[in-house]
């Protein structure tokens, strides 16, 4: 089976070129390169051409020079010892200057030599101009929020987005060492964030032990998210649930986050006896999405449930409903453009309900309802999420019998 081309992860995607992260030689080179393109974010909301939804404006070098007080810095000529040089790679100090983000090159319609230490293409950073004075009208653009924008781009700009708005997100809610409480400053072109007393040493102040060893909270956090498409003994019917918080006539697949310790299947199989009190036989891994809303990675798996278990929703209190629906009601709703259109505040709502749901865990749902009083059990059942979420992916799959689907026919 081929991979299963989710949205937001670019096709094809940037070259990342980590190892070139370390060279401020090499980024300053890039950065001047002429054709560079940047992505600017304000407040988490992304530069668009003004008046069109979903159309990133990258802007070129010119536009962000006198903006970002300079590029990437190499260590000090002072600085002789390789270990200690390590702390100055690829800075951008003082730690006051914008963050300016390496995501890597395009190399579309670009001929390659073979030289994978130095490939060919058009290079692209982002910028973070929250703290900047700059009136995106300048350039014919304006800031767009970043849900509605996001869900509507092209594939592949869909994928320079989610890298981008993930990398500047990062940066900006790291802005103190977990370690000390002390600042922290950019290295690596904008890929890995350190204690600024490993550069800045504060007088009466212990070094902070982040500037030794490895440290996990020095790098950007991505949190995995599981998405669960169960279906009954047969695989004519999947579970799909809604929380009170979402858009009226909203269903989707069961969600939650991977714990420590533990793997997909078992992630697959908690939650969904948490939510909604079914026991998972087999599960299969089925494809993963990037999620930039902040920093997830949303990853898709089928599971297969024993008939004739009782839905429970009194566990964790997290769904208003569950049921499990008939394939043929799936694809109705998911063909139709009412069944998959959502507002700008549809979406907020999304977002609030994943904030929360981060924040609290439970939603206070709705006690159990007695569906054998009910003369159509499904009436409630009106949209699904739109292709651009894995979940609306797995149910899709699903529900049209479309190649690939052999990974359900063998649970």
């Amino acid at each position: 089976m081929s991979d299963i081309p989710n949205y937001y992860s670019g096709q094809p995607p940037l070259n990342r070129l980590s190892f070139q992260r370390p060279h401020a030689d090499i980024l300053n080179r890039h950065l001047e390169t002429k054709g560079a393109q940047f992505t600017l974010y304000k407040n988490g909301s992304v530069l668009i051409h003004k008046g069109k939804t979903g159309s990133t404006l990258f802007v070129t070098y010119d536009v962000v020079k006198p903006l970002i007080g300079g590029g990437f810095q190499n260590p000090p000529a002072t600085v002789t010892d390789p270990r200690k040089a390590k702390v100055f790679e690829s800075t951008r100090l003082p730690n006051t200057l914008p963050s300016v983000v390496f995501l890597g090159l395009d190399e579309r319609g670009h001929e390659q030599s073979g030289d994978l230490e130095n490939p060919t293409g058009t290079p692209y950073f982002a910028v973070d101009a929250t703290t900047l004075e700059w009136d995106p009208e300048a350039v014919g653009g304006e800031w767009g929020d970043a849900r509605a924008n996001g869900s509507v781009m092209t594939p592949w700009e869909a994928g320079v987005f989610a890298l981008s708005r993930h990398l500047i997100d990062w940066n900006w809610r790291n802005k103190f060492c977990p370690a000390c409480g002390s600042q922290t400053y950019s290295l690596w072109g904008g890929w890995k964030r350190a204690c600024i007393t490993a550069v800045e040493p504060i007088e009466g102040k212990e070094p902070c032990f982040s500037t030794t060893g490895l440290h996990n909270f020095a790098y950007p956090r991505t949190d995995p998210v599981i998405i669960m498409g169960i279906l009954n003994d047969a695989g004519t019917h999947m579970l799909l649930g809604r929380q009170k918080s979402w858009p009226k006539g909203m269903y989707s697949c069961l969600a939650g986050f991977i714990e420590p310790g533990e793997s997909f299947e078992d992630a697959v199989r908690r939650e969904v006896y948490e939510e909604a009190g079914i026991e998972v036989g087999p599960v299969r891994y089925s494809s993963s999405q990037p999620w930039p809303y902040p920093a997830n990675v949303m990853v898709g798996c089928f599971g297969r449930a024993k008939d004739g278990q009782t839905i429970r929703l009194d566990l964790d209190n997290e769904l208003e409903d569950a049921q499990f629906f008939p394939r043929e009601l799936v694809r109705a709703v998911a063909s139709t453009k009412a069944g998959t259109t959502f507002t700008r505040e549809d979406l907020k709502q999304f977002d609030n309900a994943a904030l929360d749901e981060q924040a609290h865990g439970h939603h206070g749902a709705l006690a159990k309802q007695d569906r054998a009083e009910k003369e159509n059990p499904y009436a409630d059942f009106t949209r699904v999420p739109p292709e651009t979420a894995i979940a609306g992916q797995l149910m899709r799959l699903w529900a049209n019998g479309a190649e690939g689907l052999d990974i359900v026919s063998r649970l």
